[in-house]
C-alpha cells in the first residue's frame, strides 16, 4: 500500500479505485449467496458485480498504460484531472447501479420519474468522462516521445484506447437512444446466453459494446507479447492487422444488432 501511495495521482488515483471495486465486487457476491431475488431474469446482484468488474479492469488498465509514461506526462495536471474525473465517474455509476438492484429497480432505461430520469442522464454523463479518460491516455502515449514504450506496445496503447474510446461512446449511445439492450421483441423465456445474458432470439447492442470497451485491453495485450515475439517491424503490422480486425468485428457485431439479428448468425447458427 505504501508503494501505492508513493506514485503519482493519475497511478494513485486509479490503482486504488480499482481495488475498492474489486474489494466491492467481492461484497456484493458474497449478498447474492444470500439475497436471491430475481430482476430481468437473473440475480439482481448480477449487474453490479459485472459492472464494478469492468469498471475495475478499466480503471487498472488506465493505471498499468500510464506507468510507462514519462514523469512529465505522469504527473502532469491533463492525467490528474482525468484520474479523479474517472473515478468519480466510476464511483458513481457503480453506486447508482448498486443502489437500485438493492431497491430492486433497473439502473439502464429507467426514466419513470424526473428524479430517476435525471440519475439515468448523470449516469450517461459519468459514463463518457470514464470512457473518454482511456482516450486521455491514449493520446498521452502517442506523443510521449519519452515514454518507456516500444514502438509496436506504443502503437498497440494509442490504437486500443483511443479506438477503443471512439467505438465505445458509438455503441454507448446508440444504446441510451434505444432505450434498450435489445432491437426487436424478445420473447418470453427466450434462451441467453450464459454469463452475459445476450439475446440469442433478437438483436443485441451489448455484445459489440463488449468489444469495443474490451478493445482497449485485448489490443495493448497484443501489442505486448507481439513485441516479444516479433522483430519490430513485424510487431507494428501485427498490431495494426490485429486492431484493424478487431474494429472490424465491433462494427460487423454492431450492425448485425441494429438490424435486429442476434449475433449467433456470426457463426452461422
Amino acid at each position: 500500500m505504501s508503494a501505492v501511495l508513493r506514485l503519482p495521482l493519475c497511478e494513485r488515483a486509479w490503482w486504488l479505485a480499482s481495488a475498492a471495486l474489486l474489494a466491492t465486487f467481492a461484497v456484493m457476491w458474497a449478498v447474492s449467496l444470500i439475497d436471491r431475488r430475481v430482476l430481468d431474469g437473473a440475480n439482481v446482484w448480477a449487474k453490479p458485480m459485472k459492472f464494478a468488474l469492468s469498471v475495475a479492469l478499466h480503471l487498472a488498465t488506465l493505471a498499468l498504460a500510464a506507468q510507462f509514461l514519462s514523469a512529465d506526462w505522469r504527473n502532469g495536471a491533463l492525467l490528474g484531472v482525468l484520474a479523479i474525473a474517472s473515478v468519480v465517474a466510476a464511483i458513481g455509476e457503480v453506486g447508482y447501479i448498486a443502489w437500485q438492484a438493492a431497491r430492486l429497480q433497473a439502473s439502464h432505461f429507467n426514466v419513470g420519474t424526473p428524479f430517476q430520469a435525471a440519475l439515468y442522464a448523470l449516469m450517461a454523463f459519468g459514463a463518457v468522462v470514464l470512457v473518454a479518460a482511456s482516450g486521455g491516455v491514449g493520446f498521452a502515449a502517442a506523443v510521449d516521445g519519452q515514454s518507456d514504450y516500444s514502438a509496436p506496445v506504443r502503437l498497440a496503447v494509442s490504437i486500443g484506447l483511443i479506438a477503443g474510446t471512439v467505438l465505445t461512446l458509438i455503441t454507448a449511445f446508440r444504446l441510451g437512444g434505444n432505450m434498450s439492450h435489445h432491437v426487436g421483441i424478445e420473447p418470453e423465456g427466450a434462451l441467453r446466453m450464459p454469463l452475459t445474458g445476450w439475446s440469442l432470439t433478437v438483436g443485441d447492442l451489448r455484445p459489440a459494446h463488449f468489444l469495443a470497451t474490451h478493445m482497449m485491453q485485448a489490443v495493448p495485450i497484443f501489442g505486448v507479447v507481439a513485441a516479444r515475439l516479433l522483430p519490430a517491424g513485424a510487431a507494428v503490422i501485427a498490431v495494426l492487422v490485429v486492431a484493424a480486425a478487431w474494429t472490424l468485428a465491433t462494427f460487423a457485431m454492431f450492425s448485425i444488432g441494429v438490424a435486429g439479428r442476434p449475433f449467433t448468425v456470426l457463426i452461422g447458427r
